[in-house]
């Protein structure tokens, strides 16, 4: 998927969630003024599910080979828990030092993964943790070779996130893949936009 792909990924999301939380917020306003009893506001108010996503990018280690590291996190929240789906991509591929070492192997690792996190969270951010399961997708390009596999994984991640606005913050995604093919781990700063 290229990055015009994930560029409208990203923007479906986004005008998705800022449509569903315009209607939930109307609805609550007409609730409040045209209900007496909390029994009727209960039932004309669903409840409010915060979402965000996580852009972000940073240093990874594949095995114990430095790498580097991008993706995206997508989060729904759920009373004091939440659903992440998130798509990473790791790579030690460094043009500077493969110029120069030809004998060196590139690992080029992408994860899809699926993982629940209980959440502790206050008026400006939340900590969460969580574990769940995914699929790896790995190549190992030599100067004479390119062979690629596909394995199951075990994510886990941690989030930690200072929200300065009601649609975005900041914060840090650390993360695990424990798979067949090569863990992988790293941790990615990233810029979060949701509704929360």
């Amino acid at each position: 998927m290229n990055h015009l792909h994930h560029a409208g990924l990203l923007f479906g999301i986004l005008f998705f969630g800022t449509i569903v939380q315009l209607h939930s917020q109307n609805t609550y306003g007409k609730s409040i003024n045209n209900s007496l009893s909390s029994d009727t506001l209960k039932s004309q108010y669903p409840g409010h599910h915060p979402w965000w996503v996580n852009l972000g990018a940073g240093p990874a280690l594949v095995g114990t080979t430095f790498a580097m590291n991008g993706g995206m996190v997508y989060c729904y929240q759920f009373d004091r828990s939440c659903i992440s789906a998130r798509i990473l991509g790791v790579t030690n591929n460094n043009p500077t030092v493969q110029t120069i070492d030809r004998s060196s192997t590139i690992y080029k690792m992408a994860e899809y993964g699926i993982l629940y996190d209980p959440i502790w969270q206050t008026e400006y951010g939340f900590f969460s943790v969580g574990a769940g399961m995914g699929l790896v997708r790995a190549a190992y390009e030599t100067p004479f070779d390119i062979s690629t596999n596909t394995s199951i994984s075990f994510p886990m991640e941690v989030q930690w996130f200072w929200r300065f606005t009601t649609y975005a913050g900041f914060g840090v995604y650390t993360y695990a893949s424990v798979n067949f093919e090569k863990p992988f781990y790293g941790v990615m700063v990233c810029a979060q936009l949701g509704a929360w």
